[in-house]
């Protein structure tokens, strides 16, 4: 596989750490724009975008604002506003069609990731997509905060973006393989730190991406793990129950992150089965 470095900035000027991955012995169908979880960076998905390359789909990899490589570690887990989420992809999905006018594009979302694409494609022109898959999707948590904590999460985030929290995520709730556990552990990138604000933002997405399941239109993928201890998966259920006949759930047996779990084969194998019949 070939990675390139990509030059891309947000609208508001900030840099985008982006990567362009490709294997250039395969003809492109397509491309993936991979909008990574919380607490993640880009190279967690390399190995996934290997995946990809060798089916014949290039991935636009690159690291969300608060996460990857930062000026400071303060900086993990705040963003201003969670629309500038929406503005970065918007960002990468505008350069990706300049430099490859030619190939379709699709949206791939772990976890929180999901959370925000099906809020993209609830809010914005996404008419130039083909399809999205949801991995794993943030509708709710597995053990959901009370009422109180998000009132006072919400209070502080209007405050500042910068009043933070660490949460008790395991690496161990991420997958059962306990190699790649070890390896989320050693990851210096990875990080269990969010602000106040990033909360919120990402669980008022949470109601209006069940309220809207219905409105969506673009073919979906929805993966979600059976023994899933991050997200809930009732809520995905009532997405999927509001949803229409475009979206097409699958359950594994595994943990949270699929694509990094014992189940990791077979989850490529049926995505890029739906790209293929949906990338056009």
């Amino acid at each position: 596989m070939t990675v390139r470095n990509l030059e891309l900035r947000a609208k508001d000027g900030a840099a985008i750490r982006s990567e362009f991955c490709v294997d250039e012995a395969h003809d492109v169908e397509g491309i993936v724009i991979v909008v990574h979880g919380f607490g993640e960076h880009l190279g967690c998905y390399r190995p996934l975008a290997e995946g990809f390359a060798h089916s014949g789909y290039a991935s636009v990899l690159f690291d969300q604002r608060g996460h990857g490589q930062l000026s400071s570690p303060k900086l993990r887990g705040v963003i201003p506003d969670y629309h500038l989420f929406f503005e970065d992809i918007d960002s990468i999905s505008t350069e990706v069609r300049r430099q490859y006018p030619d190939f379709p594009v699709a949206l791939y979302g772990h976890s929180m990731g999901g959370n925000i694409i099906t809020n993209y494609l609830l809010t914005r022109d996404h008419s130039d997509f083909s399809c999205a898959v949801l991995e794993s999707p943030w509708f709710g948590l597995h053990k959901e905060p009370g009422s109180l904590i998000k009132v006072l999460a919400k209070m502080l985030g209007g405050l500042s973006p910068n009043i933070a929290t660490v949460n008790k995520l395991s690496a161990d709730d991420l997958t059962g393989d306990t190699v790649r556990a070890g390896e989320y552990k050693k990851d210096a990138l990875y990080h269990n730190r969010i602000s106040m604000r990033m909360f919120t933002g990402v669980i008022k997405g949470c109601t209006y991406a069940l309220q809207g399941a219905g409105k969506l239109e673009l073919p979906i993928y929805l993966a979600y793990a059976a023994h899933d201890r991050i997200v809930s998966n009732d809520a995905i259920a009532q997405f999927i129950a509001a949803a229409g006949s475009n979206v097409t759930p699958k359950m594994y047996d595994c943990r949270h992150a699929i694509h990094n779990d014992n189940q990791n084969e077979v989850f490529l194998s049926d995505v890029v089965a739906f790209f293929t019949k949906n990338v056009r």
